[in-house]
């Protein structure tokens, strides 16, 4: 690769991005439309967004960021769930195309878009490398291969999954001291959840430590130097030093409001998560004491069985080298404890998409940890043409990793864990689906199906999820394969078959394992 040029590379790294967004928005649509998605999340977040739409269309305020609550039957607000109005900014787009298909695309084009900011961030580490073009690229291109952003990619569409790249572009931005393009990423990242204010507390508090030291020496003297280019030093110091008070005061602001008002005001009570740390306390303020002074029961949830292959899947894509720079690493602290002392077990899994704010984070260390290798191996190995040697030496180590992984961890149809189910084995339902989900369109209509089938039925104000409040819907769809394989199966089935025996609803279509009723009385 060392024969090509920096516009060669640059146009090299576009066809990859370009690539994933293809392969990705194809593959997350198909998925749907074969019924492999599911109301958790995507047929929630795409009613949210659909309400949010028709508020901006038709100016009735009501429904912006209005969903049916999917465990009660009242209609509530997105921020009952989670403070996340990033949903908000995404509607506009339905204008162009009002189903999940949008939601599903956006969200391969903002990750795939990462990929720039990581050549960014590496091309600025490695400038002073001769081949430090060819090196962003490899960055670059094991972020596009890297098995937690592509399973985050695939696994339905959350906000915070767009956090990824905007939190690359923050952190960019900052590093060329672009600080007000670096604040306006760092805003559209706290709309993404509420917990990523977490996040960027600790980056506020790392850039404010970067230079801190240097801008109150050097603004002390400064009335005696009169050297422009030490000047200049004083004047970025003091640029940084005020850009992160904003970062750090934002977000302590954004975390404390949505956390103890927003989403409790909105909720009527405690965040729905918190009982995932109840060992801790029960409510977010005794959670965050009982952490800061339990470290056994820290300890004891840290050393569980699967940390380590946790951390394995997180870190060994990029060879482990953010190890070598923890400092950037820690910047995302906040969401490896949320993550590790929870008790959902699937928090701790790659398949979903709790890593998408530690992704950014993963790569960044990794970029000043091979910039600490170089330096290292530069002053140890002194022979002549050694940079070349080196760079060819950390290119093949990082793709090693990088190919490696995803090879055992990735879901490419290439992997050994290949994710091909919508390619080989779509769902024989699926034509019946997207039939009935045509046919019954009229959103005033309101809907009860079963999770896989949601995401084609939540294109209205008023959904719910097949429960004992099938009753509130003039329609109900679901598979009765969904209903008896359902972890909530011991109540679904009862509700299924007083369904059958209810006078009220009409059976209008059977077929193998898709059913549709009607409702006949009031």
């Amino acid at each position: 690769m060392y024969f090509l040029n920096k516009y060669k590379i640059q146009i090299l790294l576009w066809i990859f991005i370009l690539a994933y967004i293809v392969y990705f928005s194809y593959f997350s649509i198909l998925r749907y439309k074969t019924l492999y998605a599911s109301y958790y999340d995507l047929g929630i977040m795409h009613q949210t967004v659909f309400n949010t739409y028709q508020s901006l269309k038709t100016g009735d305020l009501s429904r912006f960021l209005e969903l049916t609550n999917p465990s009660g039957a009242e209609q509530i607000k997105r921020m009952a769930i989670h403070n996340d109005p990033m949903l908000a900014l995404l509607a506009p787009f339905y204008f162009i195309y009002s189903g999940p298909e949008t939601l599903l695309v956006v969200q391969s084009v903002m990750l795939a878009l990462g990929a720039m900011a990581v050549f960014k961030i590496a091309r600025f580490n490695f400038q002073k490398l001769s081949y430090s073009f060819v090196l962003s690229l490899i960055f670059s291109l094991s972020y596009l291969v890297y098995p937690p952003l592509q399973l985050t990619n695939i696994f339905e569409f959350h906000a915070v999954a767009l956090a990824t790249t905007l939190l690359l572009f923050m952190f960019y931005f900052w590093l060329v001291k672009k600080y007000w393009l670096s604040l306006i990423f760092f805003g559209l990242s706290l709309l993404a959840k509420e917990q990523v204010a977490l996040i960027t507390l600790l980056f506020g508090i790392y850039t404010f430590f970067n230079s801190k030291g240097q801008y109150v020496m050097l603004n002390l003297f400064q009335h005696l130097i009169f050297k422009k280019k030490i000047l200049k030093r004083v004047q970025d110091d003091r640029q940084n030093f005020n850009f992160s008070l904003i970062v750090i005061f934002i977000s302590i602001f954004w975390f404390i409001t949505s956390v103890f008002y927003i989403i409790p005001i909105f909720r009527g009570g405690n965040h729905f998560a918190a009982s995932r740390y109840s060992d801790f306390g029960e409510s977010p303020i005794r959670i965050i004491i009982g952490i800061m002074t339990n470290p056994y029961s820290i300890s004891k949830y840290i050393l569980r069985d699967n940390t380590l292959n946790y951390l394995k899947s997180l870190l060994g894509p990029v060879g482990f080298l953010s190890l070598l720079s923890p400092i950037q690493l820690f910047i995302a602290l906040p969401e490896f404890a949320i993550n590790l002392l929870s008790k959902n077990p699937n928090m701790r899994n790659v398949i979903y998409h709790y890593t998408a704010v530690i992704t950014p984070f993963v790569f960044i260390s990794a970029v000043y940890g091979t910039k600490k290798v170089i330096s290292y191996l530069l002053i140890v190995i002194r022979k002549k043409n050694n940079e070349k040697k080196i760079i060819l030496f950390m290119s093949i180590y990082i793709l090693f990793f990088a190919v490696g992984n995803a090879y055992l961890r990735g879901p490419l149809p290439f992997a050994k864990k290949q994710n091909i189910h919508p390619f080989k084995w779509p769902q024989p339902q699926s034509k019946d689906t997207a039939f009935w989900g045509r046919t019954l369109r009229d959103e005033n209509l309101k809907i009860s199906t079963t999770g896989q089938l949601s995401p084609f039925f939540t294109s209205r104000r008023y959904f719910y999820t097949f429960s004992a409040r099938y009753r509130l819907a003039d329609y109900i769809v679901l598979r009765p394969s969904e209903v008896y394989n359902y972890p909530e199966k011991k109540e679904l089935i009862p509700v299924y078959e007083r369904l059958i025996q209810d006078t009220n609803f009409q059976l209008i279509y059977k077929k193998d394992n898709f059913e549709v009723y009607k409702r006949v009385k009031s």
